[in-house]
């Protein structure tokens, strides 16, 4: 498993501010993700934004306060060049029906169509890609609303709701209020893998109940089964339990709120785990060691493959050169 946050997408097209055509005058972001890098774009371009439908019907998001590099005429009927930016190409139909918009609208001549990110396969669905990445691929912005989310291991507290507080987290009457209550942090929009919980197993109907409540569907829920808080903070097997039902799962990817255990359940299980309040992923080191073994190996399968042709050539240069002596 791969990861891309914030940051590292802010880092890519600052390196790729470069491949901007010079000509590009407007910024058109695919929404919903798009936008972020196209937001990014216009800022250190200085360049007006808006959005796909924006763009179609002839209007701007709002630019502050902060002069744009030329007001004197409407960026959008007399843009030389519109660049309209997606954050990735996985599957290609986002990038498919902007272009298809953009035909319908007469304006394919003057637009440029580019990704931060894309698969392999269908790196060519742009015209401009900052880089080409490898699968499997989360993204900080994105992680929690993809189609992969059933594929993933998921903490509750403090990834889906608030941690409770120290009052709240009594084992009794007020850990029941809070369970009812609990302010949602992360809803997400398809259904999760397994939800992998330290609650203790007496509390599933009102963790069942908020999950309905809040419309969030999953494929299993798996609770801590323990009599007490109590019984469960002696025994202290927080990070065993979720490495093992993470190896059971068969899930790619486990994100855990808390930064500490993340990494014990990442070295116990031998799998990547997502540090929600970090946003940082362990065990990536070693998928790239992986990767960068397989490519090595490609390559020297390549050298194998060309070597009989060089060695005929050499033989055959050797004989010539006798020949002529």
């Amino acid at each position: 498993m791969y990861f891309r946050t914030n940051e590292d997408m802010n880092r890519a097209i600052l390196h790729g501010l470069r491949e901007v055509p010079e000509d590009v005058d407007l910024i058109v972001g695919i929404p919903r993700s798009g936008l972020l890098a196209a937001m990014l774009f216009s800022l250190y371009l200085n360049k007006p934004v808006t959005d796909l439908e924006g763009l179609l019907e002839g209007r701007l998001l709002s630019t502050g306060k902060r002069p744009l590099s030329d007001v004197s005429r409407d960026p959008i009927t007399s843009s030389r060049r519109i660049l309209v930016v997606d954050d990735c190409v996985s599957q290609g139909t986002e990038m498919d029906r902007a272009r298809a918009k953009v035909a319908a609208a007469g304006l394919t001549e003057r637009v440029t169509f580019m990704t931060v990110y894309a698969f392999p396969e269908n790196s060519r669905k742009a015209d401009i890609v900052l880089e080409v990445i490898p699968r499997p691929m989360a993204f900080q912005w994105s992680c929690m609303h993809s189609p992969n989310t059933s594929s993933f291991c998921v903490d509750i507290d403090g990834v889906l709701c608030a941690d409770p507080t120290e009052a709240e987290d009594d084992d009794g009457r007020r850990y029941r209020a809070f369970l009812r209550d609990a302010k949602p942090l992360l809803i997400p929009v398809h259904q999760l893998g397994w939800l992998v919980t330290c609650r203790l197993e007496k509390y599933r109907a009102e963790t069942e109940d908020w999950m309905a409540l809040h419309d969030i569907r999953y494929e299993k829920l798996i609770m801590m089964d323990y009599a007490t808080l109590a019984d469960r903070e002696a025994d202290r097997r927080h990070a065993q339990y979720k490495a093992e039902t993470y190896l059971a799962s068969g899930k790619e990817l486990f994100i855990e709120s808390n930064p500490g255990l993340a990494e014990q359940i990442s070295e116990l299980s031998g799998k990547p785990v997502l540090s929600y309040k970090t946003n940082a992923l362990t065990h990536i080191k070693a998928s790239q060691r992986i990767d960068v073994l397989q490519q090595r190996g490609r390559h020297f399968m390549r050298r194998m493959r060309r070597a009989p042709g060089k060695l005929v050539r050499r033989i055959n240069g050797a004989s010539s050169a006798r020949e002529g002596n």
